[in-house]
């Protein structure tokens, strides 16, 4: 996020705490709900508990707005949150089988690329060999590839939101990377996996 952007969240924040601002809520709302809604939709396919749950966590955060320390990285704040809710409602759905949820039982849904940017840069039969690459990854080395390079997240951020170190996160970005890479022909492939996470593909509303 560009740092006027952040400028921007800090000030709608403010407004929120010191104003009771509705309004600026909301524009903080729409600031971040794309990007849940579809890091909500890896976890879960169903679209909607995503919802609710995205609903659940921006409730949650207007009830703790005077907590100070949720404004060190709001973003990441609500990526956390949204995981521990869908963690919880997916257990809740789960007990009858009488297995816990971990983190191999999340994202696990097919991994997509944003279609359009990638169907004009790229061949169809490559754009299906590099989901079924992306696809085939264990899930937290999936997790972590979205992560990194759909949300953005610094490599500190994904460490303290996954609980592993730095270091473990880089090595399965490198990992990721390089099954990409070896199983891939085209040399500008690499490129536009890396790139993609910048389009502005639409996603359902919330």
């Amino acid at each position: 996020m560009s740092l006027s952007g952040m400028e921007r969240i800090h000030i709608l924040w403010e407004q929120i705490v010191q104003e009771d601002d509705k309004e600026a809520f909301a524009e903080l709302y729409n600031l971040f709900i794309d990007d849940l809604y579809r890091y909500g939709s890896k976890l879960s396919p169903d679209e909607g508990m995503v919802k609710d749950s995205i609903q659940e966590v921006f409730l949650d955060l207007y009830d703790k707005r005077k907590k100070s320390n949720i404004t060190r990285n709001l973003r990441l704040y609500l990526i956390v949150a949204l995981k521990r809710v869908l963690i919880r409602k997916l257990q809740k759905h789960r007990r009858l089988e009488k297995r816990q949820i971990n983190d191999v039982d999340m994202f696990d849904v097919q991994y997509s690329f944003e279609e359009q940017y990638m169907e004009e840069e790229a061949s169809n039969m490559v754009l299906e060999k590099v989901k079924k690459i992306i696809t085939d990854l264990p899930a937290k080395q999936k997790e972590i590839i979205y992560l990194r390079f759909n949300l953005s997240l610094e490599y500190a951020e994904i460490s303290s939101m996954l609980g592993i170190s730095i270091e473990s996160v880089r090595k399965q970005v490198y990992r990721a990377i390089k099954s990409v890479r070896e199983s891939i022909d085209y040399p500008d492939l690499l490129l536009l996996f890396l790139l993609s996470y910048n389009t502005n593909a639409s996603s359902s509303r919330v």
